[in-house]
């Protein structure tokens, strides 16, 4: 399988999609204004792997 370039935007959006589909799967709903709070998004960021 060859490798390809995905842009970053592209991948946001599966995300997000993955995102909304698992919650409606699980019967929760997760609204399109949420935003996390600051202490989440530094947890998060603490979690995700850095590119090297």
């Amino acid at each position: 399988m060859n490798r390809r370039v995905v842009d970053k935007s592209a991948v946001k959006r599966s995300a997000e999609r993955s995102t909304r589909v698992s919650a409606k799967l699980e019967g929760r709903v997760v609204p399109r204004e949420f935003v996390r709070s600051p202490k989440v998004e530094k947890f998060v960021a603490a979690r995700t792997r850095r590119a090297s």
